[in-house]
């Protein structure tokens, strides 16, 4: 369960900084963002009405009207052009223009030099409509100032014979309806326009294309409206600058992922992720803490238990010390038959007294890492000690076999024989005879291997060692086993298992 929380905190606290990493780092438009737009842009055009409607067809009804909305480069937008091209002189004029071409601009040179007054009838309207410079004829005329052409009527009945990018020149109030918003274009607008763009985004219109019909057709929306529309959207758009990242570039504009509503909405998820994960955490903390202190508590609690059970054995064993002594004092009056009884119990005593020494021992406090207070002795015989070790077992039918090489060796004679003595009484409680004890010695190494004939249940040590703390009927085998395991542990050894038959082995290294 604390694995369980510890690892949903985490991944809380990861997933939160993940997706508040990758709100930042998305600077450019997908596949998805482009779509949401297109789709925010169809939603617009159904839920609102224009204001008015242009007809390219109709205001450029034929292939000859088409130079009139290719882009121009119009010297006449500045006055020191305009007034440089009619102070020229007029004597000397050559042929520049084609033969197609050249009847229209000689007529037109005439009449700007005053060697005609007036010019023929159906002139601005037969093709070409512009002037060799790039500037229509109709506007050249307005730019002479002279009579008719100056005049606001006839700039307003002559509107589709200017090119398109020169009627913001054109006094405004001459300018109709739709010139007025083609007025109004800049020469990117003018290029998407002629290129029949779907979308138009100007200074002050959003066009919309009609795709359904055969002529060139637009919709014509205020700016502000569309911009109402996306305030309570998730994208917005601002005008188009060289060299500043734009999410989606759409002519001269930037469509702008609103991210602050987004943000907002993702801080407080994120604030409430994060005030989720930091209660997890407090949450483990405070189970850990109280587990911690539980454990402390139980382990301070059988510490007392132990230390007050092995104070009063202190008195008892005393006193049967004390009576033992006394009895050794007239043991030659102690029939055959008792004395040796007498001094099995005597070695009994002596057992509870070195048990409740070494108890005293443990039960001190201890700073380091070691669970029990180990005290090496070096022991002239190994074979000597483990026999004395197995001394009372070898009447209840349990075999000795000593190592064919004996030396000495150092080891906690009380510990090691605690081991052994575990080991035997084992075999003899839950196995079968004949249970066969061997001690090999050599100068590095102290191996005893204890082996019976029964059937033990369990394959490896892990499975014996768990028995008792699950509650499986192991009768104390798997607690003792256990307790040797630490033992060897705690000396540098090892415990070995073999099931078939079997078999516990000692392993310890000789440090002498």
């Amino acid at each position: 369960m604390y694995v369980l929380l510890i690892f949903t905190a985490i991944i809380l606290s990861f997933s939160t900084a993940y997706y508040a990493l990758n709100m930042q780092k998305k600077t450019v438009a997908d596949s998805v963002d482009i779509a949401n737009i297109a789709l925010y842009k169809k939603e617009f055009e159904q839920t609102h009405h224009p204001f008015l409607e242009i007809d390219l067809s109709a205001m450029y009804p034929s292939r000859r009207y088409s130079q009139l909305l290719q882009p121009q480069n119009v010297f006449a937008r500045e006055a020191s052009s305009a007034k440089t091209y009619f102070s020229k002189s007029c004597n000397g004029y050559q042929e520049k223009m084609s033969k197609v071409f050249f009847d229209k601009s000689e007529t037109w040179e005439d009449f700007r030099c005053n060697r005609i007054s007036r010019l023929p009838v159906k002139f601005f309207e037969n093709a070409p409509l512009v002037h060799e410079s790039g500037v229509s004829y109709a506007f050249l005329a307005f730019l002479s100032g002279r009579e008719p052409f100056f005049n606001n009527e006839w700039v307003r009945n002559n509107l589709n014979l200017f090119h398109v990018s020169e009627l913001e020149e054109l006094p405004y109030e001459s300018l109709e309806g739709n010139f007025r918003i083609l007025s109004k274009l800049r020469k990117s607008d003018l290029e998407s326009l002629v290129k029949g763009a779907n979308y138009i985004l100007s200074d002050d219109y959003f066009m919309v294309r009609n795709r359904q019909e055969f002529n060139v057709t637009y919709r014509i929306f205020t700016k502000p409206d569309l911009e109402d529309f996306l305030k309570e959207k998730v994208y917005y758009i601002r005008t188009y600058q060289e060299g500043k990242e734009c999410f989606y570039h759409e002519g001269r504009f930037c469509w702008e992922k609103d991210t602050r509503t987004l943000v907002q909405v993702f801080m407080q998820s994120s604030i409430i992720v994060f005030a989720g994960s930091l209660v997890v955490l407090l949450l483990i903390a405070m189970i850990l803490f109280k587990k911690i202190k539980n454990q402390k508590f139980e382990e301070e609690r059988k510490k007392h238990a132990l230390r007050v059970l092995t104070h009063e054995l202190r008195t008892p064993i005393a006193n049967l010390m004390l009576q033992v002594e006394r009895i050794n004092k007239q043991s030659d009056m102690i029939p055959n038959s008792i004395l040796e009884e007498f001094l099995k119990m005597e070695g009994e005593v002596y057992r509870l007294k070195r048990l409740a020494e070494k108890s005293t021992s443990y039960l001190q406090t201890n700073d380091g890492k070691s669970l029990l207070a180990i005290s090496l002795a070096t022991v002239p015989s190994a074979n000597e000690i483990v026999g004395d070790m197995l001394h009372d077992y070898i009447e209840k039918g349990v075999e000795f076999t000593p190592s064919l090489k004996d030396g000495p060796v150092d080891i906690d004679v009380y510990w090691y024989g605690i081991c052994v003595k575990n080991l035997v009484e084992n075999a003899l409680f839950h196995g079968e005879a004949p249970v066969n004890v061997s001690l090999n010695y050599t100068e590095e190494v102290l191996e005893l291997t204890v082996t019976d004939y029964g059937k033990c249940p369990y394959r490896n040590l892990d499975e014996l060692t768990h028995s008792d703390r699950k509650n499986k009927n192991s009768s104390g085998l798997g607690l003792g086993v256990s307790i040797v395991q630490k033992i060897m542990k705690e000396m540098g050894g090892k415990l070995l298992y073999t099931q078939t038959p079997t078999t516990f082995t000692l392993f310890l290294r000789n440090k002498k």
